[in-house]
């Protein structure tokens, strides 16, 4: 990914065209044919859904005791994210131009945890589902008191990446006005991953054991179409202001890749007392599977929709040299359509089909194949500030 992020950039400096925030200045006649600009973004990202709810303290469907959800059924954000844009490009003077930009937010990460410490007196969390083979709501243990403690984690990471190559051509303008349309080609990819981890080791006097499970869900969104759009700029004397309105149109690569896993040592050989209790456990086994990733879930599912990415920016700055300028502004970006990781968890589960609910290694798998994978798509917006410096030589 360095590699082609790094190739990127580089054919957006040696083909890039005027930044947007580094059209020609009027009268300047030292202002050369290449301009370069970079800035500092500081994005608020819509919150990503985590509905399903992970961890509760009872039956969600008890009118006497109303259970609390602990964990999960509601969002989760990183904001606010830093980013970088850089923009570049060449206009000989002419009506035309092209220009190229990179947009890259890297990842980041927001996570949340409920524990239990399995000690009398203490909450038992829950794992609340739909029981596939009823339709009726159901729990699992994560904490059972004396027995054994319980905790479990869901962590939301993200990132943006995005460029795009844009042909210009500059209308007549006047009186410190400047208008042009531009067109090209635009790329935006979205990646989110939503991992829910949970850990449920016995309570000494019982020997150590490993009891842990992770259900990850990542999604990966890419926009590929062609974009039109307008720019005006206005000068007043060393000032100026500049807005764009981008619509890019095309194809959303939308892919949701589902992996589970348990790993315990509860079933390797290991001494056992004359109570029936082992003495210790042997080394840790995997198996395929969490509590929300299943067989029947498990894998990457993919498809493509009709995609539509617009972008509005205004930016305000000052031409401190003919051939340098700082500027300052806002962003606001929005995408359709597109797979967030938390709606794809299905909690509707049967679970004859894997270690971690039943608790043994042979098993008989019956019922439907629940959780299901289906496709839920979701709107994404980015908003945000930027800070940059152009340079024009």
């Amino acid at each position: 990914m360095r590699n082609v992020i790094a190739a990127v950039v580089a054919s957006v400096v040696l083909f890039g065209g005027a930044a947007s925030a580094q059209p020609a200045p009027s009268g300047t006649a030292t202002a050369g044919p290449f301009s370069v600009s970079a800035e500092a973004l500081l994005w608020w990202f819509k919150s990503s859904p985590t509905p399903v709810p992970l961890v509760s303290d009872g039956f969600l469907n008890d009118q006497d005791f109303p259970a609390k959800i602990l964990l999960g059924g509601g969002e989760r954000n990183t904001n606010p994210n830093p980013g970088l844009r850089v923009t570049a490009g060449y206009a000989p003077g002419g009506a035309w131009g092209i220009e190229g930009s990179v947009l890259y937010f890297p990842t980041r990460s927001s996570s949340r945890r409920v524990s239990s410490s399995g000690q009398p007196g203490s909450t038992d969390l829950l794992l609340p589902y739909i029981d596939a083979s009823t339709g009726q709501e159901a729990v699992s243990e994560l904490s059972l008191q004396p027995v054994y403690r319980g905790t479990a984690r869901e962590e939301l990471s993200n990132s943006l990446l995005g460029a795009e190559v844009n042909g210009t051509w500059a209308l007549a303008g006047g009186h410190g006005w400047q208008v042009s349309l531009l067109g090209g080609f635009r790329w935006l990819r979205l990646r989110e991953t939503y991992t829910i981890t949970t850990s449920s080791p016995f309570i000494p006097p019982r020997a150590v054991d490993i009891w842990d499970t992770t259900d990850k869900f990542d999604a990966f969104n890419n926009f590929y179409g062609a974009q039109l759009g307008a720019r005006a700029r206005y000068e007043w004397g060393r000032w100026f202001v500049n807005g764009t309105v981008k619509v890019g149109l095309g194809a959303m690569r939308q892919t949701v890749d589902v992996e589970g896993s348990l790993v315990t040592n509860d079933f390797s050989l290991a001494p056992i007392t004359p109570a029936g209790q082992p003495t210790q456990y042997g080394p840790t086994q995997t198996f395929p599977g969490g509590y929300w990733a299943l067989p029947s879930n498990i894998g990457e599912h993919s498809r493509t929709v009709f995609g539509v990415v617009p972008e509005a920016g205004l930016n305000i700055g000052y031409q401190v040299t003919p051939w340098m300028s700082v500027f300052a502004g806002y962003t606001f970006l929005y995408a359709n359509s597109v797979a967030r990781p938390g709606n794809h968890v299905n909690r509707t589960i049967n679970t004859t089909q894997n270690v971690a609910w039943v608790g043994e290694t042979a098993l008989q798998p019956s019922g439907p194949a629940e959780p299901s994978f289906k496709f839920k798509s979701s709107d994404f917006w980015a908003q945000g500030l930027n800070v940059g410096l152009g340079f024009r030589f």
